[in-house]
């Protein structure tokens, strides 16, 4: 009895050790997402191109890098600890007809595709770097996907990151400068400065916020995430200090949002509320409704405050008439030609992962100041220029089958009568934003923070799919 009673304690013990470690994990976790929008970096391989800055050809270390390196080594620890369920392969076909499993595989063969541009890339170091950023976003995935991370504190986390942004956003346009600051990861910024992203009116030319990313477009798609992770606070706060911290974060994180002035992230943010609106008619649940329209109503009414004190600017941005919006537009539709060019030359390989600017400089043209050389500004185009006409099949696979079966079980009539519910629609709506995005933009796919951020709502759609989420 006596030896029983001591075994008993000793396992008791161990278990209550493996929670608190895997606390540990999760609360890093949240750090590292919160600390995610920082730029902060080691750049240990410059790059130039005709006597400038060829930012796609630097290889950078980026502070946030090394705590998730940090958290997927602990997380490796733990799952050695824990002896999680092998997959034998008697059971590997019957388990590939379920959907997440299907489209975990389907990744995995995408993550391979992509590493084989490698051996056809020009430069063969700058394909493997780009690879495993690749990788490191995939064994992010793996870890939300095998852990029990609350998605309640990645939204938390999440929101937190975008109220420091919105705070910042607001900051810089206030006074229309982002001052250097090599530990934060600032770069310079003002309005008289070329090269600055800005707005030109008949009152001169005004900056677009940055937050502490490299482009306001990033800032304003990050803060949409941000704003679809609050409704999903919004709806589901219980305690008043919740709904206070929400009613804090939508006021800062509209600001931001609408001093990034991002086309892009407007449209894709009004979409998921259109559609949330509509699930949430469907599905009748009406302290979820409520909720939702007093977030509506008091984001309105900062939305009309700010555009009616500003009214010349975003009327600026939406005709596209002023010389740097024609600018932006001509040198976009230049990219997208050199995309399909680069597509003709090399239809089946592509030009090797991460190397779109460099295919171009090779093949198209390589007269152009180093600073021009940019990925084209949709994300479905880049992916099959760089690898291909099989990778962008997978590619395109992974995401049909995830919006497919997902959007099946959201609007299958399920009551909502749990937060696993509104979790699936939340992330659903999340990679419905990048998706939209990404019709006129590449960040989620040619920039570091793109990438997790894009892997990050992949893995949570992913995971609600599978079998809910804490």
């Amino acid at each position: 009895m006596a030896g029983q009673t001591d075994s008993a304690g000793l396992v008791v013990f161990r278990l209550k050790n493996m929670s608190r470690y895997f606390r540990t994990i999760q609360y890093l976790f949240c750090a590292y997402l919160f600390l995610l929008p920082w730029q902060t970096r080691l750049i240990w391989h410059d790059a130039h191109l005709n006597g400038f800055v060829w930012e796609y050809g630097r290889f950078s270390l980026y502070g946030s890098q090394l705590l998730l390196w940090l958290i997927l080594l602990l997380f490796a620890v733990w799952l050695i600890k824990n002896r999680p369920t092998k997959l034998g392969p008697l059971n590997f076909f019957e388990r590939l007809y379920q959907p997440a499993n299907f489209i975990y595989w389907l990744i995995i063969l995408f993550v391979i595709t992509s590493g084989l541009s490698i051996f056809w890339a020009l430069d063969q170091p700058l394909a493997y770097y780009r690879w495993f950023i690749v990788l490191q976003s995939v064994a992010l995935l793996a870890l939300v996907l095998l852990s029990t991370i609350k998605f309640k504190l990645i939204a938390w986390a999440v929101v937190a990151a975008g109220i420091v942004q919105g705070l910042v956003a607001s900051w810089q346009f206030i006074t229309q400068a982002v001052w250097p600051n090599k530990w934060l990861g600032l770069a310079k910024h003002l309005s008289e400065l070329d090269g600055t992203i800005v707005i030109q009116t008949a009152t001169g030319r005004w900056l677009r916020a940055y937050g502490s990313l490299s482009h306001p477009n990033v800032l304003g798609g990050f803060l949409v995430i941000c704003f679809l992770f609050l409704v999903y606070l919004a709806v589901t706060a219980n305690s008043y200090r919740e709904k206070i911290l929400v009613v804090v974060g939508e006021i800062v994180i509209i600001a931001g949002l609408f001093f990034s002035f991002s086309r892009s992230a407007w449209l894709a943010l009004i979409v998921g509320l259109v559609l949330f609106g509509w699930w949430l008619h469907r599905a009748r649940q009406l302290v979820w409704q409520r909720r939702f329209f007093k977030l509506l109503l008091v984001s309105g009414v900062i939305l009309v405050a700010l555009f009616s004190s500003l009214p010349e600017l975003w009327l600026a941005r939406w005709q596209a008439q002023a010389p740097v919006e024609v600018s932006s537009l001509s040198l976009r539709l230049t990219f997208t030609q050199q995309a399909w060019q680069l597509i003709q030359l090399a239809p089946w390989q592509g030009t090797g992962i991460g190397h779109y600017t460099l295919g171009v400089v090779k093949h198209i043209s390589s007269t152009w100041p180093g600073y021009y050389y940019q990925p084209v500004h949709n994300l479905y185009l880049l992916v099959l220029a760089e690898l291909g006409v099989i990778g962008f099949i997978i590619f395109c696979l992974i995401i049909f089958s995830l919006f497919w079966f997902l959007a099946r079980k959201i609007f299958r009539g399920e009551t909502p009568d749990d937060d696993i519910v509104l979790a699936r629609v939340i992330s659903w709506l999340c990679f419905i934003a990048i998706l939209i995005i990404s019709l006129v933009d590449h960040y989620f796919w040619s920039l570091e923070f793109g990438v997790v951020i894009f892997w990050l709502i992949l893995a949570l759609n992913i995971k609600v799919l599978k079998s809910g989420i804490n």
